[in-house]
């Protein structure tokens, strides 16, 4: 597959990238005790993880990668090549992606053999919460790299969907301690829908919401990529 070989490409420059490396294996453990500060334990402990880890390991880095190869006319010369746009989006996407997807299966066991949890007993959802979400936070980075000029504003540009994530997304704090009215607006944003299927997979609990939720952000996001993704530098 052709993607997979940009996607190579691109994992010799990940393990370069110091600020790529620090988001993806060091602040998640950083965040872990403010997790567990929060009374997460178990479950809620792997659900917070797996959220944080789509933030750093996937948006953030991939909109720092998006702008980057962009400036560096990168994206416009793969492109005049037989790379279709997908691909090329795809390739560049895949090191943060296989280094997010390694990351949440060992905080997964890790904290399952230190907390005792049971296996979930609807993996099912785990892998459509994942997997969606992966989808979801790479067509968002795509999308937020059309209007962030430089590497350096990523900090900025990217901050608005961090911000709203880690705070409203039920991260730290589970939705059902705010007003009804309050959570139902909350859990329209991107990461909520995820982090509910993937409870869902412990414990259970409504999932058609949650998937037609998902299902919108994807369609949002295409949409988005394809109506404002930048190709050449901006100038």
């Amino acid at each position: 597959m052709r993607a997979v070989a940009v996607g190579q490409a691109e994992l010799k420059l990940f393990w370069r990238n110091r600020t790529a490396l620090f988001n993806s294996l060091v602040m998640p453990l950083l965040i872990a005790p403010a997790l567990m500060a929060a009374d997460a334990d178990g479950v809620p402990l792997i659900v917070g993880l797996v959220g944080f880890v789509l933030l750093m390991a996937v948006y953030y880095n991939l909109v720092t990668t998006f702008v980057a190869r962009r400036e560096e006319l990168v994206l416009k010369r793969l492109r005049v090549g037989e790379l279709t746009d997908p691909e090329i989006l795809l390739g560049a996407s895949l090191p943060s992606v296989v280094v997010a997807l390694g990351q949440m299966a060992l905080f997964a066991v890790i904290v399952g053999v230190t907390t005792g949890i049971a296996l979930p007993s609807q993996p099912w959802f785990l892998v459509l919460g994942v997997g969606g979400g992966v989808v979801v936070f790479v067509l968002l980075a795509a999308a937020s790299s059309a209007y962030t000029r430089t590497v350096e504003m990523a900090q900025v540009t990217s901050l608005p969907v961090l911000v709203a994530c880690l705070l409203g997304s039920g991260v730290f704090f589970p939705l059902s301690i705010v007003p009804s009215e309050v959570a139902a607006v909350l859990r329209l944003l991107p990461l909520s829908p995820v982090l509910e299927l993937l409870r869902a997979g412990w414990d259970g609990g409504p999932v058609v919401r949650p998937m037609i939720v998902l299902a919108v952000w994807i369609g949002v996001g295409i949409y988005a990529v394809r109506r404002w993704f930048r190709w050449d530098p901006r100038r």
